[in-house]
C-alpha cells in the first residue's frame, strides 16, 4: 500500500506547475550528467517535467542540451561521446531570434529571491588525506590530494534578463529552426537556474556554449561499431544478457544507462556468463584444483602467485579494466577486480573454459563472461579494456594520473574542473597552481615512466649503502655495518621496476636513529639526489619505539617508519671539463682548475624510496614492502580477522588489550629469518617474494 501511495504522490508532484512557467513549446531537452551529483540531476529533470518540458533521455532526439560546461570543445566532445556528431555552425548561420522588445541593461545578480530554489552546483574541497584504507590497502604513494563534493547555490555574475513575461513566446521562437532542422544547441545549465530564480524569460544567448549541425558518423567509427556487433553475435552461445531489474524511477532508469560525471568511459556492463551443455561434454577433464581452490581460501596472502602466471594475457586485460575503475573513482570495482586478478594469478593451470573460472574464490560470472569474450576475440582483447587506450577522456585521465604526485581525484579535477586536455595545458595554464611535488613529477614525466633495470637498481643500492656506512662509521663494529635490502618489484623478480625501494637497518638502534637525515645530506652533497620529495622522521622522534595501536588509528594508513622519497640521478658522465679516473673511480677535475660542467648531465632521473627500519621490526618492514598491493591488503585483513591484530611495515600491534606491540621476530639472527618468523607468526606460512605477485 505504501508503494502505491509513494508512486501516486510522485506523479502528482511531477504534474504540478509551481510557478506557472510553461516549457511545453520548447524543443526536446537533454540534461548532461557531467559535474552533477545524481540527486541534483534528478531534481533538475523533475523541475523541467513539472513545467511541461519535453525531457528526452535519448540525446539523438534533443535539440536543446543543458549542462554544467563552458567551452565549445567540451560541448562537442560531450555530444560526440554520446554518438551525436556535429560541425559547428556560426552564429550568423543560425541566429537565435529573441523577443523584439528592447534589450535590458545587464545587472549583477548577487542573491536569490525568497521562495526560489537555486540549482545545486558542485564545489570541490581539498583535503590532505591519504588514499589507502587500513583494511583494503588501497594505497597510492603519489596521490597527494583528495576532494569532497558538496552542493552550493549559484547565481551567474552577469545575465541578460528580459522583461517579457511569457517564456515560450520568445525562447521557443528562438529555437524553432532547431525543432524543424538538424541543429542542436548546447547551453549552460545556469540559464534554467536564472529562469527559475526570476520567474520570467531570460535570454538564452549569453548562455549558449555551442551550436552545431548534425553530421553522419565517420566511416572509421561506423566500421568499428559494425565489427563490434559481429563479435557480439559470434559470442552469443557463450554469453547471455541478464534481465535488468525494474528501475526505481524513470530518472534512475535513464541514468543507469549513462555513467555519472563524464562521457562513456565505463562502457557497457559485461554480459553474465551462462554455462553451456557443450562445456560439460568435453572429453578432456579439468586438472585437479589446488588446495586453496578446494578450501575456498579468500585471502591472497594464503596462496602463491608467480610473476608470470599461465593466464597472464587475460590478467593484463583485467588490470586495464581495473585501472579504468580507479580513474572513475569506483573503489568497490577496484577491490572486486583486484580480488579476481589475485585468484587468477595464483591459478597454476591455463584456463580452457569459462566455467573453470567460476570455481576460483573471488571470481564470478562477470569474470567468466569476460574470459569468454577474451577467448572469442581475434587478438585476445576485451572491449572494456580497450577503452583505456581509445576513449579520449580515459586517455587524458590516465595521462594526468601518470604524473608523480597526481592521483585519480586530482586527474579528474584537472580534466573536468580546470578543463585541461594535455600536459602542455597544465604547464601553460596551471604551473603555478601545482604543488612542488607535482611540478617535479611533470618535469621528469617521461623519465619516471621508464623502468629501472635490475643492474641499475643494484648500483643505486650499493651507492646508498656506501654513504650510509660513511655517515655511521662506527656501525661496522659488528662486521656487517648498515645493511641494505632491495625490496619492491625488484625482490619479486621484475626485470624493470617503476622505482627503487630500499630498506636500511642495523642491530644497534643508535645507528638507525636520524640516519635518514644524515644519509640524504651526504647523497645530496655528492650530487646523487637532485630533489627530496618527502622526508619523514616519525620513528626517530619516537626514540625507535614501535607505535602502539590506538583505536581505529585514524590517519595512520601506511606505516610510521623514517623514510625519504627522492629523485636520483647519477652525477658522473663524460664531460670536456673533467678528467676520467684511471682506476675506474669517480672522475676528477683537471689539476689546478675547478671542475666545471660544459654540458648538461644526460643521465636519467629515477624515483628512489629510502626506508629506515629499527632491527626489532625489520622483518615486518621487509614483508610490508615486498608484496604486491593485493597481497599486502589481504595480509592486513587476515591479521585482523584471524588474530585481532594490526599489521603494517612498522610492526604488529593488538587491537584490544591496550594495543600493545607484539614481537613476532624474537630470535631471528638475520633479516631473512625475521621476515619468515613474522609470516609464520601471523599463521600465513612462508612464501618467497617471487610468489607474492598478485598484480
Amino acid at each position: 500500500m505504501s508503494d502505491i501511495t509513494t508512486s501516486s504522490s510522485l506523479k502528482h508532484d511531477l504534474n504540478e506547475n509551481p510557478d506557472g512557467l510553461d516549457f511545453s513549446s520548447l524543443p526536446p531537452i537533454f540534461v548532461l550528467a557531467t559535474h552533477l551529483e545524481l540527486d541534483a540531476l534528478h531534481q533538475i529533470e523533475e523541475d523541467l517535467v513539472k513545467r511541461g518540458a519535453r525531457l528526452t533521455y535519448d540525446i539523438s532526439e534533443a535539440r536543446l542540451v543543458l549542462g554544467r560546461i563552458g567551452q565549445k570543445k567540451r560541448a562537442a566532445l560531450e555530444l560526440r561521446s554520446r554518438g551525436v556528431w556535429t560541425e559547428e555552425v556560426p552564429v550568423s548561420a543560425a541566429p537565435l531570434r529573441t523577443s523584439p522588445e528592447r534589450p535590458v541593461k545587464r545587472r549583477r545578480v548577487d542573491g536569490v529571491q525568497p521562495g526560489k530554489q537555486p540549482v545545486a552546483q558542485l564545489e570541490d574541497i581539498d583535503l590532505g588525506t591519504e588514499t589507502e584504507g587500513e583494511e583494503d590497502g588501497m594505497r597510492s604513494l603519489h596521490d597527494t590530494r583528495g576532494h569532497l563534493r558538496r552542493p552550493r547555490s549559484i547565481s551567474p555574475d552577469r545575465a541578460s534578463v528580459a522583461s517579457t513575461p511569457s517564456l515560450t513566446s520568445s525562447v521557443a521562437t528562438a529555437l524553432e529552426d532547431h525543432e524543424q532542422g538538424d541543429l542542436v544547441t548546447v547551453a549552460k545549465l545556469d540559464w534554467f537556474s536564472e529562469v527559475l530564480r526570476t520567474g520570467t524569460l531570460v535570454s538564452l544567448d549569453p548562455f549558449v556554449v555551442y551550436r552545431g549541425r548534425r553530421t553522419p558518423q565517420p566511416a572509421s567509427e561506423a566500421s568499428a561499431d559494425k565489427s563490434k556487433g559481429i563479435l557480439e553475435r559470434a559470442k552469443h552461445d557463450a554469453m547471455a544478457r541478464p534481465a535488468a531489474p525494474p528501475p526505481t524511477s524513470r530518472f534512475a532508469s535513464r541514468r543507469s544507462r549513462e555513467p555519472h560525471d563524464g562521457p562513456s568511459s565505463q562502457g557497457h556492463p559485461p554480459k553474465l556468463y551462462r554455462q553451456t551443455t557443450s562445456e560439460n561434454d568435453e572429453e578432456v577433464p579439468l586438472p585437479p584444483p589446488p588446495d586453496w581452490v578446494k578450501n575456498r581460501a579468500m585471502y591472497a596472502c594464503m596462496r602463491s602467485a608467480p610473476l608470470h602466471p599461465p593466464n597472464e594475457a587475460f590478467i593484463l586485460q583485467l588490470v586495464k579494466i581495473r585501472k579504468i575503475r580507479e580513474l572513475t573513482l569506483d573503489e568497490i570495482g577496484v577491490r572486486a577486480y583486484s580480488t579476481s586478478i589475485a585468484a587468477l594469478a595464483a591459478y597454476p593451470y591455463q584456463i580452457r573454459r569459462p566455467s573453470e573460472i567460476l570455481t576460483l574464490p573471488g571470481c564470478d560470472s562477470k569474470i567468466a563472461a569476460l574470459f569468454a569474450e577474451f577467448k572469442a576475440s581475434e587478438h585476445g582483447t576485451l572491449a572494456a579494456a580497450a577503452a583505456l587506450d581509445t576513449d579520449p577522456v580515459l586517455k587524458t585521465l590516465h595521462l594526468f594520473w601518470n604524473i608523480w604526485g597526481v592521483g585519480a581525484k586530482t586527474a579528474r579535477d584537472f580534466y573536468y574542473k580546470r578543463q585541461w586536455r594535455d600536459l602542455d595545458d597544465i604547464i601553460e595554464h596551471g604551473w603555478d597552481s601545482l604543488s612542488r611535488v607535482q611540478q617535479i613529477g611533470l618535469k621528469y614525466y617521461d623519465e619516471f615512466l621508464q623502468g629501472v633495470p635490475r643492474p641499475e637498481t643494484e648500483a643505486i643500492a650499493a651507492t646508498i649503502t656506501r654513504h650510509a656506512n660513511r655517515v655511521r662509521p662506527h656501525a661496522a663494529y659488528d662486521g656487517r655495518g648498515v645493511e641494505c635490502i632491495i625490496v619492491g618489484g625488484y625482490r619479486r623478480g621484475k626485470e624493470l621496476s617503476g622505482d627503487v625501494d630500499l630498506i636500511l637497518s642495523h642491530r644497534d638502534e643508535s645507528v638507525t636513529k636520524n640516519l635518514v637525515v644524515d644519509l640524504v645530506a651526504s647523497l645530496e652533497a655528492d650530487g646523487w639526489i637532485t630533489h627530496t620529495l618527502a622526508l619523514h622522521m616519525t620513528i626517530s622522534h619516537r626514540e625507535q619505539q614501535p607505535l602502539p595501536f590506538h583505536g581505529d588509528d585514524t590517519g595512520r594508513h601506511f606505516d610510521t617508519l623514517d623514510k625519504a622519497l627522492v629523485v636520483w640521478q647519477d652525477p658522473h658522465f663524460e664531460d670536456d671539463g673533467e678528467t676520467a679516473a684511471e682506476d675506474g673511480g669517480e672522475p676528477q677535475p683537471p689539476e689546478g682548475h675547478e671542475r666545471q660542467r660544459r654540458k648538461r648531465n644526460p643521465n636519467i632521473h629515477r624515483r628512489v624510496d629510502i626506508i629506515i627500519s629499527p632491527w626489532r621490526t625489520v622483518g615486518c618492514a621487509v614483508l610490508g614492502w615486498s608484496g604486491d598491493t593485493t597481497f599486502e591488503r589481504d595480509l592486513r585483513r587476515y591479521a585482523k580477522k584471524a588474530h585481532g591484530w594490526k599489521f603494517d611495515s612498522s610492526g604488529v600491534r593488538e587491537r584490544t588489550s591496550g594495543g600493545q606491540v607484539i614481537d613476532l621476530e624474537r630470535g631471528g639472527a638475520t633479516w631473512e629469518e625475521r621476515e619468515r618468523l613474522v609470516l609464520e607468526g601471523l599463521g600465513v606460512g612462508w612464501r618467497p617474494p617471487q610468489e607474492r605477485c598478485t598484480r
